[in-house]
């Protein structure tokens, strides 16, 4: 059972978290930080399988602990403010969740932890807390719904330049509030873009993409194998050298019923 230390320094949001995980008994709560010096006592004496962890902390960030975290315990950043998105990914984050924690997203970051507790890829699934969608971005739409041939230009998140990708190529899509990671065919295998999921909703073909929930869009064709673990995980893999895909319930019972035809 993967084992989880909580670290806010605000004793109503660990209380919370603890009661949105308490709905996962399969993540066992060892231990409760308030700072960063805590947590980093907590970690050399009980290193645990992930950390959900605050940014904005007295006495430093939680990017300061990060060197402090042994490289097989994951981090999951839980903070009120979405502007650290890209540097908690950039530091190799599982996942990242804003305040207030929506429970859904929550099950999947939880199946995110799972497949790595049994020795999976699994990386950090959409947004939902609230829905991306809600959110402002400074990017405008394609326009014309694209076919699979076509080539998309699409800016890269934290940078002024963009990247192509051939729209056949995309594997899935997750939301990350006002950005979104790509998984494709080719290398570079997974890509963050200033991109909101809605954006690609308006743009890619839907007769070959399909939205399985608030937080991602896959393409049906690409997928190798479906793994049905539990109610609560589903990992979806896309073939060699794709990264998988982790999945909560309700995604996984959208994706079921896409493929039985039922949607």
């Amino acid at each position: 059972m993967p084992t989880a230390l909580l670290v806010d320094d605000e004793p109503l949001a660990s209380a919370r978290m603890r009661e949105l995980l308490s709905a996962h008994p399969e993540i066992d709560v060892v231990g409760v930080a308030r700072s960063v010096a805590e947590a980093r006592a907590f970690l050399e004496s009980r290193p645990p399988d992930v950390v959900f962890l605050d940014v904005e902390m007295p006495g430093g960030t939680g990017f300061d602990l990060l060197a402090s975290v042994p490289d097989d315990t994951q981090v999951v950043f839980v903070t009120a403010r979405e502007m650290y998105a890209v540097q908690a990914f950039a530091a190799a984050a599982l996942d990242y969740l804003v305040k207030p924690v929506d429970p859904e997203r929550l099950a999947d970051t939880v199946a995110r932890i799972q497949a790595q507790a049994a020795g999976e890829r699994a990386r950090p699934q959409g947004d939902g807390e609230p829905d991306a969608d809600d959110l402002e971005s400074d990017e405008a739409t394609e326009g014309p719904v694209l076919g699979l041939e076509d080539v998309v230009s699409v800016t890269l998140a934290g940078k002024t330049t963009a990247a192509a990708l051939t729209v056949g190529d995309i594997c899935w899509i997750e939301s990350l509030r006002n950005y979104t990671r790509v998984a494709l065919k080719g290398p570079p295998r997974v890509v963050l873009f200033r991109r909101r999921l809605s954006e690609w909703d308006e743009c890619l073909p839907g007769e070959h993409f399909a939205r399985v929930g608030r937080s991602c869009i896959v393409q049906p064709s690409t997928i190798d194998q479906i793994e049905w673990k539990s109610r609560a995980e589903t990992t979806v893999t896309f073939g060699t050298g794709v990264e998988p895909l982790a999945l909560g319930r309700l995604p996984a019972i959208r994706l079921r019923e896409i493929l039985g035809g039922n949607a």
